[in-house]
């Protein structure tokens, strides 16, 4: 299934679930990853604040990945309103 990410926050949930999906927990993920437990909490309730290639690595992990789409249905463009274009940084 794919999901749509738009902003940091939303990544919390879906990767608190994908984990579950592959009956790890944190402290499970953790070892894999070669990280602690409040490692891997940290990162499921703050996921703005670790780096792209930790999160690649934990999305390899999970069974997942990372796609680029560009959107169609609206601009993005400084100035411009989006209901999704606030970025989250």
């Amino acid at each position: 299934m794919d999901y749509r990410i738009s902003l940091a926050t939303q990544l919390s949930s879906h990767l608190k679930s994908l984990r579950r999906e592959q009956g790890l927990s944190q402290a499970d993920l953790g070892k894999l990853l070669g990280v602690g437990q409040v490692r891997i909490a940290n990162i499921e309730n703050n996921p703005g604040a670790v780096s792209v290639d930790q999160m690649l690595s934990i999305l390899h992990l999970l069974g997942c990945g990372l796609s680029i789409y560009q959107r169609q249905d609206d601009k993005t463009v400084i100035g411009k309103t989006d209901n999704d274009s606030r970025l989250d940084w």
